[in-house]
């Protein structure tokens, strides 16, 4: 029984973000990935690169047969948003399964922006699971989620009581808010 080996290349690539791959400079990919824009202005893509340490390449498709499977790859030099099907590269796929993936799209990572203009991202407090136990972490003080909720619980709706009722309308006729006029 055979597996279909390019969907099991795909199902490595699938979500979002997953399609773009990382690939460090010392990876025998990152030639390829360079030699690919020998003919093209890419000036802007390699000063990216250069600085971060390491290339990113989008997955196409996967190619070649059951006993040499290969992964290919689209070398968006232009920006990543824009599709190049012009650019691509082809990696056996023993090589492709060392890549890793980046996780998220290069605009997402700010990796086509310099450092200098990249938006920081805000404090925002952020919820962390601590055995059953919700903290707020802030920089100062830790908020226990736990106990709030126990308070909400314990404060549920319940049905009126004909005291209640009459404490209200008392209420409302004092401060002129009960109208009759309907």
């Amino acid at each position: 029984m055979s597996t279909n080996f390019k969907a099991i290349i795909r199902n490595r690539y699938k979500g979002r973000g997953n399609c773009w791959v990382k690939v460090p400079n010392d990876s025998v990919v990152f030639q390829t990935v360079v030699s690919s824009l020998s003919n093209v202005d890419a000036s802007e893509y390699i000063n990216h690169i250069d600085r971060e340490g390491f290339a990113w390449i989008r997955f196409t498709k996967p190619s070649g047969n059951q006993q040499e499977p290969l992964v290919t790859y689209e070398v968006r030099y232009r920006g990543s948003k824009f599709d190049h099907p012009e650019n691509t590269i082809t990696v056996s796929d023993s090589i492709a399964k060392d890549l890793p993936l980046l996780g998220n799209t290069p605009v997402k990572l700010q990796l086509e922006t310099d450092p200098s203009v990249r938006k920081m991202k805000e404090d925002k407090p952020q919820l962390k699971k601590k055995q059953n136990e919700y903290v707020a972490l802030n920089k100062e003080e830790k908020i226990d989620i736990q106990d709030r909720i126990k308070i909400i619980e314990k404060a549920s709706l319940s049905k009126p009581t004909s005291q209640e009722l009459s404490q209200w309308k008392t209420f409302l006729l004092e401060e002129g808010l009960l109208d009759y006029s309907f």
